[in-house]
């Protein structure tokens, strides 16, 4: 990130000292010694008037180049994907890549990775074919359904998407490889079947920690032959895809979500006609329709001109309003202060507070523009690349209502905490239905391994936590074979533990069925509160030496670790005009008693572990309330 931020700054820097010529022209002389490559590509257009339009192509490519780089490969990690190339697709599949590239990143030095501006980079050849391949695919979609030229030139001629390292045949490649999708939306198949088709056939995964081994944006050709890496990785692949078929694509982001601790987004945009389409690279899902009533403050998409005005980075377009109702909003300036550079912030749990939008800076407030709803925020002046708050935080509801957390200190309320992190939201609503679908599952025994002669230990019912549940077995009989049966659904524990009546742990031959694959071999026994067992229809329990009364059964659903844990410290803070101490305490039980003061945002630290943490106030009711969740 701080190379980027050095080469952009370099880029204003240069651009500054050339005001009154042209873009093309300032282009050209910050190509220095690769100017002619560039230059001999505007020649080639330039001959014949049939030409035209590639020369204006080529003109803006060239033009808009400043500021986009691509990373150099890093040498030594060619087999790493050529390995996992010729692996099979299962379910061992992510588990022996990330080995690959741990034992590849000890042996590699990864710390060559760097920035190459394109604009010092591009041959010739390259780009010709480019443009040449980019006009091939846009004439070829139907005149009803093709692209306007000014859309053509953002979204479907660029070489590539983001800094990933250029993949020389790519186009091409990929427009043989997808050969068959103009067929089938010229046969009437809508856009979503299609885009829904080629991710679901191409079967990309998330590798979280990728980049601790493998520093940097993956290409098209490591995408194609691992299908793993992050979601940015994904999209730049599928971005690709669909250009070189000459359909409208781009990269869609938020660069930080309203409602966690400390990440943003990025996802698929596909347009063909009047059909527009956005989707995660790993699901097939409308996020249009998933994103409603989701708090998501600013949506970006990925542009390769540069945004005028722009309010975030300058080749990223404001599309915030097209997934979320939005508002303008003005915002005093309470607190004094001496910067006029207005931003718009969200809680972070690593910077406090996250910028994420540029305003406009008036003698009495800042204003905002399109500003996403359910979101709470701060607004505040930047000094030296530091946020000073100009006003409380407030939240913005459904109803487009501005709430502002101003603490009353002459008013306390007696409160109880429950969580360090709302629960579910919009976009991630699985955590209710492994909570939910736990229910009507069962505890058996059994003299027999396959259960048919089962006698009932326990049966779940009304459950709804996710705290380590113990109940007691009231069979008097021994048992050679237990086990938990999810009831035909899809379910999963974090923690399984039979106890004979004295209390004492049984252990026994792990037995399973229909038991996804993870990364670890069997969660909900190993005592980690965040892996687990479980799948569909699925089964798992113990096979004992010989037959076991028991007495008690243990058992966790799968969780996110954030409610309260007995034995942990926590630390709870109000905000005013910074976070204030409200005092630390070790839990006792699985809930924390707190005097709070009325009308305060509030953030609970946990100091034993998880960096999962959010913002919420107290209700009328006294009890906890999340900003930008679902609150049950």
């Amino acid at each position: 990130m701080k190379k980027r931020i050095h080469l952009f700054i370099l880029l204003l820097t240069l651009l500054s000292c050339s005001k009154n010529s042209s873009p093309l022209s300032q282009a050209l002389e910050m190509a220095a010694d690769n100017r002619q490559e560039l230059q001999n590509v505007l020649d080639l257009y330039s001959k014949n008037s049939s030409d035209s339009l590639r020369y204006k192509a080529a003109e803006f490519l060239i033009e808009n180049m400043p500021g986009h780089n691509s990373e150099k490969k890093i040498n030594g990690f060619n087999s790493a994907f050529d390995s996992i190339s010729n692996y099979p697709m299962n379910d061992y599949r992510k588990a022996v890549f990330r080995k690959i590239l741990d034992s590849v990143s000890k042996e590699t030095d990864t710390n060559k990775a760097k920035l190459l501006p394109d604009i010092n980079t591009i041959n010739s050849k390259y780009l010709i074919n480019n443009i040449n391949l980019a006009f091939n695919a846009w004439n070829k979609i139907p005149k009803q359904k093709r692209a306007s030229f000014d859309d053509f030139c953002n979204f479907i001629l660029p070489y590539k998407n983001s800094d990933e390292p250029i993949s020389e045949n790519s186009r091409k490649e990929l427009a043989l490889k997808y050969s068959w999708v103009p067929k089938l939306l010229n046969e009437g198949k809508s856009l979503r079947y299609v885009v829904d088709s080629i991710t679901r056939e191409f079967d990309f995964q998330i590798i979280i920690e990728i980049r601790t081994f493998y520093p940097q944006t993956l290409s098209i050709n490591e995408v194609e032959k691992s299908r793993f890496g992050l979601c940015d990785d994904g999209v730049n692949y599928f971005v690709n895809v669909f250009r070189s078929l000459g359909i409208i694509s781009a990269r869609d982001m938020t660069p930080h979500w309203g409602n966690h601790p400390a990440l943003g987004h990025s996802w698929l945009y596909v347009k063909y006609g009047n059909e527009e389409y956005s989707t995660d690279v790993v699901g097939n899902i409308d996020l249009k329709k998933e994103y409603i009533g989701e708090s998501l403050p600013k949506v970006m998409r990925k542009t390769y001109s540069l945004q005028q005005n722009y309010i975030y980075a300058p080749n990223l377009k404001d599309v915030t309003s097209t997934y979320v109702p939005t508002v303008k909003i003005n915002i005093d300036k309470l607190f004094s202060t001496s910067s006029t550079k207005p931003v718009l912030c969200v809680f972070d749990v690593n910077d406090q507070w996250k910028a994420i939008s540029f305003g406009q800076n008036h003698d009495n407030n800042f204003t905002f523009n399109d500003v996403g709803i359910n979101v709470l925020y701060m607004a505040a002046s930047l000094e030296n690349n530091t946020v000073i708050p100009i006003n409380y935080p407030f939240f913005i509801d459904s109803s487009k209502k501005i709430h502002f957390f101003k603490p009353d200190k002459s008013t306390y309320n007696s409160s109880i905490l429950l969580r360090k992190c709302g629960l579910s939201s919009p976009k991630n609503r699985r955590i209710i239905d492994w909570i939910k679908n736990l229910n009507q599952g069962v505890f058996q025994g059994s003299d027999t391994k396959d259960f048919k002669n089962a006698i009932t230990l326990y049966n779940i019912s009304n459950f709804n936590s996710t705290h380590i549940q113990t109940v007691k077995v009231k069979s008097v009989k021994k048992f050679k074979y237990v086990r938990f049966y999810s009831n035909k659904k899809e379910t999963y524990l974090s923690l399984l533990a039979f106890y004979n009546v004295d209390g004492e742990n049984l252990d026994g031959e792990v037995v399973k069925i229909n038991n996804r694959k993870f990364k670890w071999e069997n969660g909900a026994f190993d005592n980690d509160p965040l892996s687990f067992s479980g799948g569909k229809d699925f089964s798992l329990g113990l096979h004992f030496l010989k037959p076991q009364l028991i007495g008690s059964i243990a058992f966790q659903v799968r969780n996110d670790n954030n409610h309260i844990n007995t034995g942990e410290k926590y630390e709870l803070f109000y905000w005013q005009k910074g976070w204030k101490t409200l005092g630390k305490q070790t839990a006792k039980d699985t809930t924390l008693y707190y005097n709070t003061p009325k009308n305060s945002l509030l953030w609970l630290k946990n100091y034993s572990t998880g960096k999962e943490e959010h913002i919420f106030y107290i209700d009328k009711k006294h009890k906890q309330r999340w900003l930008g969740f679902d609150n049950y």
